[in-house]
């Protein structure tokens, strides 16, 4: 069966994903990530490329990177098969490394942008492996913090300028919430449409008069409207939104 062919970004920007096959750990060494960075910093000097944010996680590897389309494949192709002979020579493997090709999104709007590079820097808190997002070493934003490009392109911190006051506004808006769903490993789309289904409970039990929590998905017309919801937010089927709900009400009722 042929590649499906990657779509095209109206404004250039991509928020790139690169997994483990068979979700390996193939970061889960500091030295591993580090060569990872090397990587992509050598050819970010060779290639038309500007990147404005990554997060290095265990497993997989985010991105958002501003190329035409052309140039980001001959980009991610030899930064992947460059650190893949890497890994496997210092692992005494053979074989893929990477999950097939790396997955792109198109980022075609400024409030996706910046939602996608708020979920990147975050990626470490949710998998409980930080607290505080600027306490992991391998993502962009202690480039943001300390206002010197690193990895990062100048013109990232002047966008970042453009719209946050200072650093303690940034840092603000990376702990609001938000509905968006972004491309990502399995578990951890499944992890986001939860979060995001809680936040639409938590909007529907405002606008109904309930007393408990509970109620959103137990009472039937409530229920009702909040798979609706769920189904139109999310872009969801009516089965997976009836899944999810009962998810979080069994998690209600065992917590």
């Amino acid at each position: 069966m042929p590649r499906k062919g990657r779509r095209e970004s109206g404004t250039m920007f991509y928020h790139v994903i690169v997994k483990g096959i068979n979700n390996e750990k193939i970061y889960h060494q500091q030295r591993e990530k580090i060569y990872f960075k090397k990587k992509i910093l050598k050819y970010l000097k060779k290639y038309d490329v500007e990147l404005y944010a990554y997060c290095i996680m265990s497993n997989h590897a985010h991105l958002i990177i501003k190329a035409e389309l052309p140039v980001l494949s001959a980009f991610m192709a030899v930064v992947l098969a460059e650190y893949a002979v890497y890994y496997n020579f210092k692992h005494r493997r053979n074989g893929h490394v990477f999950q097939n090709r790396f997955v792109s999104e198109c980022i075609e709007t400024e409030a996706y942008y910046w939602n996608c590079l708020r979920y990147i820097h975050m990626n470490p808190v949710k998998a409980n492996m930080v607290k505080e997002p600027i306490r992991y070493r391998y993502s962009s934003l202690v480039e943001y913090k300390m206002d010197t490009p690193g990895m990062i392109h100048a013109n990232a911190l002047i966008r970042y300028k453009d719209n946050f006051n200072d650093y303690k506004q940034f840092e603000t808006f990376h702990k609001e919430r938000h509905l968006e769903i972004f491309a990502d490993v399995s578990e951890e789309v499944m992890s986001q449409k939860k979060e995001a289904a809680t936040l639409i409970a938590e909007q529907v039990f405002e606008e109904y008069p309930l007393q408990l929590f509970i109620q959103v998905f137990e009472e039937k017309e409530v229920k009702k409207v909040y798979i609706s919801r769920l189904v139109k937010i999310l872009k969801i089927s009516k089965k997976e939104a009836e899944k999810i709900c009962n998810t979080i009400l069994n998690d209600i009722q065992n917590s």
